[in-house]
């Protein structure tokens, strides 16, 4: 028997980024060499349509990061193994579900990409805020993701609506509305539309912006200050998957120095251990949100979301 025909392959759903993923997989790989990580990424919310689809007894083997928002959903939870691995029952309470059957080493940030070439051409200043955004002077200059879609725009709805209260999040977004953004389904597409001159402010994770950056493109990435919170990346294993002793080790790895290592390169929120409030350009703390709330109040908030935007969407 070869080699290639005695690796374990290990098949994984995943709503990260592809190039992130890609890091993650060579380090499973180099750790374990008869480990093969096939990953199958789409977006949050494709991702939940696919699982339904399958069914408990789907294709996959692993969630390699998800919002656990939309993982929360109740009728997926007998979907998901328990996990008996020592490092996941070392993480806090807050980063895993009480039986162990998913769990969370990072979080990922909201964030605006910014081209500040753009906005100096234009006369416009960084905003720092979502209500900055609603500024009629902003109009044309807006991508924003929609929530229904992207697990990034969401986590920016959830995390807006939480810190400044139902009443002026809406109100806010209201006035982003009447600005005309361009309605996108990723949290990539409005920083590559940002970095090619066609709008000044994407709203985004910072795990893009950053990429974007490190791309050598001109955006400059903003945490806003009235939606600083951040949203747990579930992990978990199926229940029924023939891969279980593999899919374990391969999970494992996700709490590794190296891995964390990893999520900090993109400026996410590493839930591994005791860490320090994370900050924010400027010092400002980023602050978890409410994931429980945000999940089941996430149909409502979304169907708001459509109407308020409706007139926009393309």
């Amino acid at each position: 028997m070869t080699d290639a025909q005695q690796k374990r392959t290990v098949v994984a759903y995943s709503a990260m980024e592809e190039y992130e993923l890609a890091e993650y997989a060579r380090g499973i790989e180099a750790a374990h060499p008869d480990i093969e990580v096939r990953i199958e990424r789409m977006s949050t919310a494709a991702l939940f349509a696919r699982l339904l689809a399958e069914g408990p007894n789907g294709q996959w083997d692993v969630i390699l990061g998800w919002a656990l928002t939309t993982m929360l959903a109740p009728e997926l939870r007998d979907w998901f193994a328990p996990l008996t691995s020592a490092r996941v029952l070392a993480l806090p309470a807050s980063a895993r579900d009480e039986e162990a059957r998913w769990f969370c080493p990072s979080a990922f940030v909201p964030a605006f990409c910014v081209n500040e070439a753009r906005l100096a051409r234009k006369g416009l200043p960084v905003p720092k805020r979502w209500a900055d955004l609603a500024d009629a002077r902003y109009r044309g200059e807006l991508v924003v993701p929609d929530p229904n879609h992207s697990g990034a725009g969401f986590l920016h709805l959830t995390a807006l609506l939480q810190m400044a209260g139902e009443e002026r999040a809406w109100e806010i977004l209201r006035g982003v509305s009447a600005n005309r953004p361009l309605i996108e389904r990723s949290a990539f597409a409005p920083c590559l539309a940002v970095a090619g001159d066609e709008a000044a402010i994407g709203v985004t994770v910072s795990i893009a912006a950053e990429r974007t950056a490190r791309m050598g493109l001109p955006v400059k990435m903003v945490i806003p200050e009235d939606a600083a919170g951040s949203e747990p990346e579930g992990f978990a294993m199926r229940a029924g998957s023939v891969q279980q002793e593999a899919a374990t080790r391969a999970l494992e790895w996700m709490l590794t120095p190296e891995a964390c290592a990893i999520y900090r390169k993109y400026h996410k929120v590493v839930l591994v251990g005791a860490e320090q409030v994370p900050r924010g350009e400027g010092g400002l703390p980023v602050h978890p949100i409410n994931a429980a709330q945000a999940a089941a109040s996430r149909a409502s908030a979304c169907e708001n979301w459509r109407r308020v935007f409706t007139s926009t969407i393309v």
